[in-house]
């Protein structure tokens, strides 16, 4: 049977060939290896030593010969082995270099019972670092037999075995059975996170054995093909961070995937520069090896496209001198269709060369000269290869807890154990949350990275520092995209929030643009200072001081118009229209025209839900993310942009029209209401070198914005409009449990304010206004209503300036208050 095992083997390594010539060193065992390993024997008279052979050697300068003695320990057998194991974070990436293990071996001194021994291999893996070592087991019953020359060992790095229901053999790697007593973390050998080997040598029965073994030349060779899956038909993958470009946008839309029940992606074009050029995609956030997949695998994906889709082209980069792709025109019948494209036919774009495969940082799709605006292109099951699709969702986080600084709660947990590539999501809510979609659960932040078990949640405030009272939750999804349960939530925590500035809910009182800010008096700006912290410097970007940019921003809403003023302070003013708006000196405005709650968009929306980008230039607003793009043209009554000399800088004034806005997007009419929470950001170029086109420094109010705002809605930052926490409510943390009659607000007023009033007890309300001679102005409410805190806006444009009065009944409950109504 031996004869036969030995024969078997050398025809199985015969047939086995290095895949492109790759192979990469584990141990040349040139040197001492004192200290790299760690010996261990079992039993009694049992012992293993270590020494470096410079004469016999099969490559290098030496080779490592093992001198083994296993005593009679068990009656099962005993083992003398080398351990190597990395340390408690490092991991050995073998995912795609690693389709075969290859060591030499001589046997110097055969045991004396060679039917007993057996030579073992194991791998080591370990997901995360708190997780246990889970092992697999190779073994071969031959090679230590006899006295040999120097003879090259192959090992197929293939699983065959996962249950721990076998015993180890020479095809390939198994969980050991479970009676072994071996620890386990995620039944799955983690290629990626290999932690360590063993070379055992391992005696079969209760008898006593010996043997001197030479090894040489531990190396992984051959290239496996690697399948990556880029969205699986229900989300993104987990290492990808996405772009888009030439006003396109990208997100994940329920429901509309090739199948029923899954997902798409929805890549709606846009046409920016008007010459057809637009796209989207992801930045990879550790470089894929995809070497191992470029001969063998292709690009496989379905679409559905509409009528008059034109040539799109999908694309690889490994760098600014890497970028490989593949041109086609997808069939333009609104229907889905399956594509597959071979990696191998992907070819050099944009005169670029030396693409390299093993280190893939950006993936994207984009119209070749054909986008148009507006036009919506979906796709589903986007990968290479054919991958296996997780669909087994994590277990439950554990050990969430919440503590409290200033103006700050963090919150930690435990990793999901047995779990890889997986991120966390942290939710917020006044509630406990036992569901992350249910109202009035908010996002901390989404896709935090494994390992990294803690998150700040800065608390902020609508205009005035509040004490609020927070329960959190955090939920794990692997990375295939299954999301486990909802962590049992931490107990309420309560910390006092900081007042943010909001936008004003009324207009600035005289408004007319131009340049004299007298009109935004009382208005309190946005501001962005790199003296106090208020703004954000860009990485890579210089601002030095104060003087060199700052920037004092208004932003003011009534029901048909967006009023927005800059004060800048700059010392050198460039203003060279022939260069890129973005490279000279000019304000940029991000703000969401909705009432944002739950998880942030991540790319521009369009309809009811829109995403604007606004760069006020010398000679336009330039409406960044919509077809058409400019909105005000300088010269026009609604919009002023000018020089100041003292102190050096510019003032920008502009009054934009909600109706223009939602026509020049295809977008939903947006009314303002006081509470509603606004997603908003700023950025402001500065060129201290006029005519060069070389922009030194960009000054932001988010700082997460890192010239990234632009593209991703999700590092803008959120106010509110108004001093109201939500539309309807005066404070989010608090239970009605008494009648009151609040302060307008704004107060004075032109013409539009709020009116808040709070009801212990359902019953018969009326709200009326009177003018100072006590005279009845309007009705504004006269119904029945249940108990709760309401808001009633009254629009004035119809009054003269004065004071009027608002007066609140319902049953026993009567309250009078002074407003000031100022034209």
């Amino acid at each position: 049977m031996k004869n036969f095992l030995l024969l078997s083997m050398i025809l199985l390594l015969s047939s086995t060939t290095i895949l492109f010539g790759q192979a990469i060193m584990i141990d040349d065992f040139d040197a001492s290896d004192t200290g790299v390993y760690e010996l261990v024997v079992e039993g009694p008279a049992s012992s293993i030593l270590l020494s470096t052979n410079t004469a016999d050697k099969m490559q290098g300068t030496g080779s490592l010969d093992v001198n083994a003695v296993i005593g009679p320990f068990n009656p099962w057998g005993s083992y003398a082995q080398l351990i190597y194991r990395t340390d408690s974070t490092d991991v050995l990436d073998w995912s795609v270099i690693g389709d075969s293990l290859s060591i030499w071996i001589k046997i110097r001194n055969a045991p004396t019972m060679p039917a007993n021994m057996v030579f073992r291999m194991h791998l080591a893996d370990r997901p995360s670092p708190n997780d246990p070592i889970e092992e697999y087991l190779y073994e071969n019953p031959i090679v230590l037999d006899a006295v040999s020359g120097w003879y090259q060992l192959k090992i197929p790095l293939v699983v065959r075995e996962q249950s721990g229901g076998t015993t180890p053999d020479s095809t390939g790697f198994i969980l050991p059975p479970d009676n072994w007593g071996f620890a386990r973390n995620n039944f799955v050998l983690d290629r990626d996170k290999i932690v360590g080997y063993n070379l055992a040598l391992v005696t079969t029965t209760g008898a006593a054995d010996s043997l001197i073994v030479g090894f040489d030349a531990f190396e992984r060779f051959g290239v496996r093909a690697v399948p990556f899956i880029f969205f699986n038909g229900r989300v993104v993958s987990n290492f990808l961070d996405q772009f888009a470009w030439g006003q396109s946008s990208l997100e994940v839309e329920e429901g509309t995937g090739s199948q029923a029940g899954k997902n798409s992606l929805k890549w709606t074009q846009g046409n920016e520069w008007g010459n057809g050029w637009t796209g989207a995609g992801w930045n990879i956030t550790t470089p894929l090896n995809m070497s191992g997949s470029w001969a063998v695998d292709s690009l496989k994906f379905k679409m559905k496209a509409p009528a008059g889709t034109g040539p799109i082209r999908f694309q690889f980069e490994s760098g600014t001198n890497g970028k490989v792709g593949y041109l086609f025109t997808p069939t333009g019948d609104d229907q889905w269709h399956q594509y597959s494209f071979a990696l191998s036919d992907f070819v050099p774009q944009e005169g670029t060369t030396g693409f390299d495969s093993s280190a893939v940082i950006v993936f994207q799709f984009l119209a070749e000269a054909s986008g148009v605006a507006g036009r919506v292109i979906y796709m589903d099951d986007l990968w290479t290869g054919n991958p296996v699709i997780d669909v087994i969702a994590p277990t439950q986080v554990l050990n969430v807890s919440a503590s409290s600084g200033t103006f700050i709660n963090t919150i930690t947990w435990d990793d999901v154990s047995g779990e890889t590539g997986e991120t966390y999501s942290v939710y917020y809510s006044n509630q406990v949350i036992t569901d992350v979609t249910a109202p009035g659960v908010e996002v901390v932040k989404l896709k935090i990275a494994e390992n990294t078990g803690l998150v700040d949640h800065v608390l902020i405030a609508p205009a005035t520092n509040q004490n609020v009272t927070y329960y959190y939750a955090v939920v794990c999804v692997d990375g295939a995209g299954n999301q486990g349960p909802v962590s049992d939530p931490t107990p309420p925590l309560t910390n006092l929030a900081k007042g943010v500035t909001v936008i004003h809910p009324s207009a600035p009182s005289n408004f007319a643009a131009d340049g004299d800010l007298s009109d935004w008096a009382g208005i309190t700006p946005f501001r962005m200072f790199v003296s106090d912290g208020t703004g954000h410097v860009v990485t890579n970007t210089t601002i030095t001081n104060d003087a060199d940019l700052s920037v004092l921003a208004y932003v003011a809403m009534d029901n048909d118009y967006l009023y927005v003023a800059f004060d800048v302070t700059d010392d050198v003013v460039s203003t060279d229209t022939t260069q890129q708006s973005y490279l000279i000196d000019s304000p940029d405005l991000f703000i969401g025209l909705y009432d944002w709650h739950g998880a942030p968009h991540t790319s521009y929306r369009r309809g009811a839900e829109p995403d604007y980008h606004y760069r006020f230039g010398r000679n336009a607003v330039l409406q960044d993310n919509s077809p058409g793009g400019r909105l005000l043209e300088q010269g026009d009554p609604n919009y002023y942009w000018d020089e100041r000399f003292s102190p050096p800088g510019y003032v920008v004034e502009a009054k934009i029209s909600f109706a223009d806005i939602a026509a020049l997007g295809g977008d939903d009419l947006f009314t303002p209401i006081i509470g509603k929470r606004i997603p908003i950001d700023f950025a402001v170029n500065d060129n201290d070198t006029p005519g060069s086109g070389l922009r030194e420094g960009i000054l932001t109010y988010s700082p997460n914005n890192q010239d990234q705002s632009w593209n991703d809605v999700s590092r803008w930052v959120h106010t509110w409009i108004g001093d109201q926490w939500v539309v309807g409510v005066e404070d989010e943390n608090e239970i009605v449990k008494s009648y009151n009659l609040f302060q307008n607000y704004p107060n004075p007023f032109n013409p539009l304010t709020q009116i808040r009033y709070s009801l212990e007890k359902s019953g018969f309300v009326s709200l009326k206004i009177y003018d100072l001679l006590g005279r009845e102005v309007v009705t504004l409410v006269n119904t029945e209503q249940s108990a709760g805190t309401y808001t009633v806006q009254f629009d004035a444009s119809k009054l003269a300036s004065g004071i009027y009065f608002y007066k609140i009944e319902s049953g026993s409950f009567v309250k009078t208050n002074k407003m000031v109504l100022m034209k």
